[in-house]
């Protein structure tokens, strides 16, 4: 972190120096900018550093195992319901499943592979309800320039009486401020005499003062006459100085007696009273922070230091080139009567809450005013890798799902998401959202850590907000679209009014546009990060922060000098507002705590904010909150340009101007009463007429509304309003299309008016109970046998098969039957949600069911292949067979990963109970032998235990029930009397089980002990002994032998039967046990599956020899012969070893059932005078000892590299800390990736740019890559190699490419703006991205031969409300694209076919196309812009309500001049048409005249683009 601010501090001192330089300097940012565009944003991969011993060679390749879309519905359409939209979209081929988003009207698609994604969105499209169907796409955390402005003020002779002072509401005489357009204050305004509210504070400074120790240990002293010296004693008024910040960085020192230090032009520092308004240079210092902690004075008007004189003379002077020794001072800090400083131990270390520099955001003045004692609380979502909940400093502020009981297994809430009480986890999919990074939990502490509790840190909310942790980022920090759609989803139905978003990188989505469009209706606020490219947004757009939604709040980053931070975007009309980011400190996971810098650290300091204005007035509109942010910020010359604000957010202010924001008057009188009944019969739909009971006195009522209310007691989106009309009772009709979200328990009425609408404490709610008649029927009934002996009495267990799938069913209830009536209800059984499997996409997987046991087979399998078991657990899997290629195709059971040959067979995995599945996954590229599961599900009966009971009937009958309600579908059984008289044992005697474990490893022979089980009821002396006996596959008895013991002393002891060594007969299989009473032995029996121990060797093994070249690397094959006895041999383990010593476990192969030869593809480290050990596998463990085979290490000699290549992604040694580690981590010491990583300029090639700007204001931004068509030729006045640009035919052929490959485009509609070449670790990124499926012939292609890069854009001709489905279709057309498949390859067929047309010959290997993701551009939608629109949205639901009024108050600014704030936000500018690309081919064209100091004309084209730029950087 501290590396990080001497970076900033050495850069901005050369940017003072060299004009030339800072221009170069922005120039390069530019250019990281189109690097930006360029590159897929994934973080960087994994450093995993190889252990001692010797391991299989494993770079992990992330990559994504699922192929998802996001299907739009339009929300005007209620002709079918959501839910059944989503059973329509399961019935499609090649849908795996799909998940309904109620709140958002929309779904998402998980598809069997990824030749299905293409199919199903092009059936999608063509689906006249679907708005979108767009392909998922990767996000990424998003943490981990400045334009110097004219400082010179308005003279003082500008400063008169302005005729629209007055009606500003302006104090003092006016002028007009240095735009010329606003009006400022000249003169310091009065204090205001009477206010209700907190007081706008007059002084700017506050009441917080500092000491200046020099290095000889004396305070600097001001004397009231004007002499300036030192003092003893830190705490004499004369030694105490308010600070008071300028907007152009520098700082003033004001005594307690007004008088200001001076440096005067001979380089005295005296103490003068200020003779104007504005602070002149003077009387200006620039702060210099010292390694040492203590700061230097630099002098504006002479830009000297400040250094103390001889001791004895006790002067300060301003006269030094360079801040010595003398020049360093300590500052003592004291805070005034309007801080409130929290005991916390780490308070010192958050500068950005606290710094006595001034460019902090004032909390402490702000917690002065309001911390969030008594208020009602607010929830605030954090939608990143989730939150360390147990940290000491967080684990009292996070939010709790009050209808969620922890621990239990079961989803309590009904909500889908089992176990979810502090949030959930969507990169998981389970309700444990705990942080297995960092970044989410960094974040939190920032925006709500617990302040005044004596340790760590505090937050900038640190008392009333509960953080709900919302995970969708995993622990690589990279995440899905989809994800992020749901976790939105889900913050909105369970009460969060505010989301903190600190992800972001990559292209745009219609999806989540639309998904943060749909929360703003909600009234939800969208606080992001800008990003940490350092370039301008307005220019290269950042997502999710460039969306256009008037509810999001982009945040800058800044330093504790006030400055923006090197690596932050900004935005003059992309970004919001600034907050610090730079060296933030606060809380990560393990109790522990560090420092971080970027954006993401910036975007909690503006979600805490909010939550903190929110919480002093909850009255105000979200709309008001976000104006309030922006408006209460302070403006800094070094942040101009850089939002729309130009400024850093401040907490004190922001208080003090929602003060001002006159509350609503919601109606006191609420409705009386609420009826509503369902008579919709489908499970989880809802339709009726809801009938309400009026206020007593309608007087403030104008309207009644009807709201879904959710498990978390808030209200959700309104189902519909009626008038107050005056009459006792209203109805509200739902048209039976209504889907009930998963958090919902009920409706709503409140009432409302013009000015607001009540909220949820005065809604009369009516429970909601979903009418739903079940799918399914339960199965069977059987009966477990009577263990009461008496005649006519029974006691036992029913045994009822489920429903093959339990979604629609609640519980079975269980009634007696006599002669076809049904009687009485026995008892009711719950539910668990079991689900039989069922399987997608397995047309090439063997299937078998046999004995309880589902066989699932894929034998050597193909490219792209996809799979996906669904069932219920507790399961248990056993992977018999494995082997596929590593990491690249895999099977993955319950989320754990199978992959590659190193797999100890059988390999067992017990599935918890709920929801699981069973996904087969292969790639592109190497195909294998394949795999064979076995899976044995429990739960599929459910069991009543029948007390001691006579019946009048022995037949029961089972009815499937949702509810109150029944299935049609019912099972009967029939109950059988045992009378122990008269009768064998019943069934309910059946032994519980057998044990036996041979201890005889010669083959056909078995010994050991046999171990019987009773049944765990009361015996009642009905059983006697037990038989045992050996029988074949068919149960039938096999030789003369039997057992037989008595009945141990209680059925918690076994009875034992040893068996002493006995030659096993050849159709022996299995034990068979049989309760015995004094009435003979009983017809049911237990079984047990013979396994005959055996110990076999392999008969020998071949090494293929090393082909590996590397030095310490061994790669072959290696080919077994099988033991010779292969009874029960499961496979074959191989480890390092030397001669009989195993040394390290490499993998375990398969055996084969016909004895046919084995062979193991090794690749692993090597150690000196190892060779390998092949030994014997079996079920219950393996042998120690088996054949050895020698290794030699083969070693070729490579060409020294070339030392100018780089490797494209950095190695960021993540795997250096973890679990158990944080404690020993330094400050500054964390490795933060998501900082930029730019490749080498020289990389990069310009060939030609557009000659004029863009002017289209909405467009979808592309950019192709074209592998083999760069063209290199030697200049022949230099002798230097250099690309050529395309022929312009080449040009349009390339353009009509692109168009072909859009929906509905035409070539006029395409613009191709850039072309460049990239070569090197440059091309190689462009290859990179998470979910994109490329052929080794493209992979190859992106390695070893330059990228031609082409950047274009596309509009639309039409500008009607059909332009923004038309650039969503472009959008997810290039999305698709950009992932490779299908639509890749269609485009590289019609480029190779235009390009032929043109003329052009294409190369031997031919054409590999990459397209890079979309960015869709779109003006920002303005304050005033949003209110207007949910004015009109009110308008035309028919009634008006207008909660987002305006104030206009007067601040006291840094320069103590004043600062309009008003309610309305002037409109946001257009985005700029010129992209980052065009700005890059200025850079290269001019670069080389930049260093004479002379700008060239590269060519005509370019001229007015380089006027452009210049003209720009001025501003």
């Amino acid at each position: 972190g501290r590396s990080l601010m001497a970076q900033e501090e050495k850069q901005r001192l050369c940017c003072a120096s060299h004009q030339r330089a800072a221009h170069y300097n922005r120039q390069v940012d530019i250019m990281w900018a189109l690097i930006k565009v360029l590159a897929a944003c994934v973080l960087a991969a994994i450093c995993q550093t190889a252990p001692a011993g010797a391991q299989l060679v494993s770079k992990k390749v992330e990559k994504a195992s699922e192929r998802r879309i996001i299907v739009r519905y339009s929300t005007s359409d209620a002709s079918t319901s959501l839910v059944d939209r989503v059973k329509n979209l399961e019935t499609i081929p090649g849908v795996r499943r799909a998940k309904a988003l109620p709140r958002l009207d929309m779904a998402v698609i998980t598809c069997d592979s990824e030749e299905g994604e293409e199919t199903l969105l092009d059936i999608l499209d063509t689906h006249d309800d679907v708005e979108l169907a767009v392909p998922d796409t990767w996000v990424s955390a998003d943490d981990f320039k400045h334009v110097e402005a004219d400082s010179a003020g308005s003279s003082q002779s500008a400063c008169e009486a302005h005729p629209s002072c007055k009606g500003m509401g302006l104090n003092g005489s006016c002028c007009p401020s240095e735009d010329g357009i606003r009006l400022a204050c000249c003169e310091e305004p009065a204090e205001p005499e009477d206010s209700t509210g907190p007081k706008l504070r007059p002084h700017p400074h506050g009441y917080t003062t500092v000491s200046l120790q020099s290095y000889h240990g004396g305070f600097v002293r001001a004397y009231p006459a004007g002499f300036v010296g030192f003092h003893d004693d830190k705490e004499h008024p004369h030694a105490r100085f308010f600070i008071v910040p300028h907007a152009d960085g520098h700082v003033s020192f004001k005594t307690m007696n007004g008088l200001y230090l001076v440096a005067d032009p001979v380089g005295r520092i005296m103490a003068w009273p200020r003779r104007r308004h504005r602070a002149n240079d003077w009387e200006k210092f620039k702060l210099t922070y010292n390694q040492d902690g203590t700061i230097s004075l630099r002098g504006k008007s002479s830009d000297l230091y400040v250094g103390a004189e001889n001791p004895s003379w006790g002067v300060l002077s301003c006269n030094r080139d360079v801040a010595d020794e003398s020049g360093k001072f300590t500052v003592h800090v004291k805070h005034g009567p309007d801080a409130v400083i929290p005991s916390d131990t780490n308070f010192s270390k958050l500068w950005g809450m606290d710094h006595f520099g001034g460019r902090d955001i004032d909390a402490v003045e702000a917690w002065k005013i309001f911390t969030g004692d008594d208020s009602k609380g607010i929830i605030v979502a954090v939608i990143d890798t989730g939150i360390d909940y147990t940290h000491p400093d967080l684990k009292d502020q996070m939010w709790v799902n009050p209808n969620e009981i922890p621990g239990n297994g079961i989803d309590d809430d009904g909500n889908g998401i089992i176990d979810d009480v502090h949030g959930a986890d969507f990169a998981n999919s389970d309700g444990d959202p705990f942080d297995d990074q960092m970044h989410g939990t960094h974040c939190s502490g920032t925006i709500a850590g617990r302040g005044d509790n004596g340790e760590g840190v505090a937050g900038v909310s640190w008392k009333g907000v509960k953080l709900m942790a919302l995970k969708f980022l995993s622990k690589d920090g990279g995440g899905r679209t989809s994800d992020a759609v749901s976790a939105l989803d889900y913050a909105v139905a369970m009460g969060a009014r505010i989301t903190s978003n600190s992800w972001g990188g990559g292209g745009s989505s219609s999806a989540m546009r639309v998904a943060i469009e749909r929360a703003t209706q909600a009234g939800m606020l969208f606080i992001a990060a800008a990003g940490n490219e350092a370039t301008d947004n307005d220019q290269v757009p950042h997502f999710p922060s460039n969306y256009a939604s008037g509810s999001i709040v982009s945040v800058a980053a800044t330093t504790y000098k006030g400055e923006l931070s090197s690596f932050s975007c900004y935005g003059q009309t992309t970004v919001d507002v600034a907050a610090p980011g730079s060296d933030i400190f606060s809380t990560v996971p393990g109790a522990g705590y560090d420092s971080l810098s970027g954006t993401s650290m910036a975007c909690p300091h503006v979600s805490g904010l909010a939550a903190l204005v929110w919480m002093y007035r909850p009255h105000l509109s979200m709309m008001q909150v976000k104006e309030i942010l922006m408006q209460s910020s302070v403006r800094e010359e070094a942040l101009q340009g850089s939002s729309i604000s130009n400024g850093r957010i401040n907490a004190r202010r922001a208080l003090e101007l929602a003060a001002q924001y006159e509350a609503p008057i919601p109606p006191v009188h609420a409705a009386q009463g609420l009826v509503f009944t369902d008579v919709d019969p489908r499970v989880g739909m809802v339709g009726g007429v809801a009938t309400i009971t009026a206020a007593s006195n309608e007087d403030d009522v104008d309207y009644y509304s009807l709201h879904f209310i959710s498990s978390a007691g808030y209200l959700m989106d309104s189902l519909g309003q009626a008038p107050a009309t005056g009459k006792a009772t209203l109805t509200i009709e739902l048209n039976g299309s209504v889907a009930i979200p998963g958090f919902v328990t009920g409706l709503a009425v409140v009432t409302g008016n013009a000015s607001a609408e009540a909220g949820h404490e005065t809604a009369v709610i009516a429970d909601l109970e979903d009418y739903g008649v079940p799918e399914h029927g339960p199965q069977a009934v059987y009966w477990a046998g009577d263990y009461d002996g008496r005649p006519k009495w029974v006691a036992g267990a029913l045994q009822i098969q489920r429903a093959p799938n339990e979604a629609s069913v609640s519980h079975y209830n269980v009634y007696w039957k006599d002669g076809g009536v049904r009687g009485n209800l026995v008892d009711s059984i719950p539910a668990v949600g079991f689900k039989t499997p069922t399987c997608s996409g397995c047309e090439l997987i063997n299937q078998s069911y046999a004995d309880g046991i589902y066989s699932y087979h894929r034998g050597p399998y193909e490219n792209n292949e996809y799979a996906e078991i669904s069932f219920s657990g507790p399961a248990t899997v056993t992977i018999t067979e494995f082997n596929t290629e590593k990491y690249y195709d895999y099977l993955e059971v319950a989320g754990t990963q199978i992959t590659g040959t190193d797999v100890a067979l059988p390999k067992i995995i017990e599935v918890p109970a709920g929801p699981a599945a069973i996904s087969w996954y292969s790639d592109t590229s190497e195909v294998a032998a394949g795999w064979t599961i076995q899976m044995q599900q429990s739960g599929q009966n459910a069991e009543l235990v029948l007390d001691p009971v006579k019946p009048t009937t022995l037949e029961v009958e089972v009815a499937a029930a949702y509810g109150k309600w029944e299935s049609n579908e019912t099972a009967t059984g029939t109950i059988l009397d045992f009378d122990s008289e008269t009768m064998t044992p019943s069934a309910a005697f059946t032994p519980k089980a057998i044990r036996f474990k041979d201890t005889n490893v010669a083959a056909g022979f078995i010994e050991g002990l046999v171990e019987i089980q009773p049944a765990d009821i009361a015996n009642n002396g009905v059983v006697t002994a037990y038989d045992l006996v050996l029988a074949d596959d068919e149960g039938n008895k096999v030789g003369h032998l039997t057992w037989s013991v008595d009945y141990p002393v209680n059925s918690s002891v076994a009875a034992a039967v040893p068996i002493p060594n006995l030659k096993l007969p050849l159709t022996a299989s299995k034990f068979v046990a049989r309760a015995v009473s004094s009435t003979g032995e009983s017809e049911f029996e237990t079984t047990l599956e013979l396994v005959d121990i055996v110990r076999s060797p392999p008969q020998g093994a071949a090494w293929s020899g090393d082909s590996d070249g590397d030095m310490g690397i061994v790669k072959g094959t290696l080919t077994i012969t099988p033991a010779a006895v292969t009874i029960n041999v499961v496979g074959y383990s191989i480890y390092t070893a030397t001669v009989t010593q195993k040394s390290s476990f490499l993998t375990r192969v398969a055996a084969t059932s016909d004895g046919t030869p084995i062979t193991a593809e090794i690749h692993y480290y090597y150690t000196q005078g190892e060779g390998l050990l092949v030994v014997t596998a079996y079920a219950d463990g393996e042998m120690d000892s088996g054949v050895f085979v020698e290794v030699d290490d083969m070693i070729e000699v490579y060409e020294e590299p070339d030392d100018n290549e780089t490797e494209p992604d950095a190695d960021y040694g993540w795997g250096g800390w973890g679990w158990g580690g944080w404690e020993n981590r330094r400050l500054g010491s964390v490795p933060q990736p998501w900082l930029p990583q730019m490749p080498e300029l020289s990389q990069i090639h310009l060939l030609w740019t557009a000659s004029e700007a863009s002017t289209a204001s909405h467009k979808v931004l592309g950019s192709v890559t074209i592998h083999g068509m760069a063209l290199q030729v030697v200049d022949p006045s230099t002798g230097d190699a250099v690309f050529m640009p395309p022929s312009e035919h080449q040009r349009r052929a390339i353009l009509a490419a692109v168009a072909q490959s859009l929906p509905g485009v035409s070539a006029e509609q395409v613009r191709l703006l850039t072309g460049r070449v990239f070569t090197g670790s440059a091309a190689k990124a462009r290859a990179a991205g998470r979910g994109r499926k490329l052929s080794a012939e493209v992979k190859d292609a992106s390695k070893n031969s330059p990228g031609l890069v082409i950047d274009f854009e596309v509009v639309s001709m039409d500008v009607s409300t059909a332009r923004q489905s038309f650039l969503d279709r472009v959008e997810a057309r290039l999305i698709r694209m950009s992932q490779g498949g299908a639509s890749a390859k269609k485009l590289n067929e019609a480029m190779a076919k235009e390009l032929v047309k043109s003329g052009y010959e294409l190369p031997e290997s031919g054409l590999h196309t990459l397209v890079a993701e979309p960015q869709q551009v779109q003006p920002r939608e303005t304050i005033s812009e949003t209110r207007d629109r949910r004015l009109k949205e009110h308008e035309v639901a028919g009634v008006f309500t207008d909660r987002d009024g305006t104030v206009t108050t007067v601040f006291a600014d840094d320069d103590e001049d004043t600062q309009e704030s008003s309610g309305t936000l002037a409109a946001i500018l257009a985005v700029l048409g010129a992209t980052a690309a065009v700005a890059g081919a200025v850079f290269i064209a001019t670069r080389d005249s930049w260093k004479v100091g002379r700008p060239k004309r590269a060519n005509v084209e370019m001229e007015s683009i380089s006027i452009h730029v210049n003209e720009r950087s001025d501003e």
